[in-house]
């Protein structure tokens, strides 16, 4: 958990700072920091490795979207850091943090 809520180290996983680097930028407002991270994690892992990373990013991605068409309660800090990046993009708040 430490590595989730700091961004340091690799949290005991083979390769697992190039992971989570590629991670942060697939999901950063800025993907132009995607392209960095995918060619390090590439070298890292392999083709093949970075499309499963990307896979499970994705799913993580498609659960929080199923959880909130089901009606499932977001978290406090969710809620904000949705309500901050729809701004961003242009929409409205959303109090219980559903996505837009």
């Amino acid at each position: 958990m430490e590595v989730v809520s700091t961004g340091a180290g690799d949290g005991g996983v083979a390769h697992g700072e190039a992971i989570l680097a590629f991670v942060d930028a697939a999901m950063a407002v800025d993907p132009s920091r995607t392209t960095d991270a995918r060619e390090r994690l590439a070298k890292a892992i392999g083709d093949s490795g970075v499309v499963d990373v990307a896979a499970v990013t994705a799913m993580f991605q498609l659960n929080t979207r199923a959880a909130d068409s089901a009606g499932i309660a977001v978290e406090g800090p969710t809620v904000e850091h949705r309500s901050n990046l729809g701004a961003r993009l242009g929409f409205a708040p959303r109090t219980e943090g559903i996505a837009p």
